[in-house]
């Protein structure tokens, strides 16, 4: 079986102290500059497109365009999938073939610039929603609007830190 090595390899410690914050708050490798603990290949990863698998394909499509998704993709090559996407989110939705639990699965957490204008957008929408308020700590307070999509998705939609 063939198979083929990126040129760019990253320590995973490296990559690890990259991703979890660390090295831009002063932490550094233990080892020298040019020093490798590990070579290894990545995957460089592009994008995250999940896929929910739904009861209702349509009413789950009106839910997220009401949210003001676009639908990206919808097509005969996959009659049972419709895409949406923006700059910031890609995911796709699907008939379900069996039943599931989706509380039970996943909170479809999306990030919002502007809650006031969420919550506007489900209020002309008819959406049900929750106005849940975060503190976890006394100079970090957001708001996250909850909501549940119609196959039964907690959706929490999360705008910026509020002072």
């Amino acid at each position: 079986m063939a198979r083929m090595v990126s040129e760019n390899v990253v320590d995973e410690c490296e990559y690890s102290l990259a991703v979890s914050g660390l090295r831009t708050h002063g932490a550094s490798s233990q080892r020298g500059a040019g020093e490798t603990l590990n070579r290894r290949p990545r995957i460089e990863f592009t994008k995250l497109a999940p896929v929910l698998n739904v009861r209702d394909l349509m009413s789950e499509r009106r839910f997220y365009e009401a949210l003001g998704l676009p639908v990206i993709y919808e097509g005969p090559e996959y009659p049972d999938f419709i895409a949406f996407g923006t700059n910031s989110v890609d995911f796709g939705i699907q008939k379900a073939h069996t039943d599931n639990d989706p509380p039970s699965v996943l909170t479809w957490q999306i990030g919002v610039s502007d809650i006031d204008a969420a919550i506007a957008v489900c209020d002309d929408h008819g959406l049900d929603y929750t106005v849940d308020v975060q503190t976890p700590r006394h100079d970090w307070v957001y708001r996250r609007l909850l909501l549940t999509s119609p196959s039964g998705y907690r959706v929490a939609l999360e705008g910026p830190t509020e002072t």
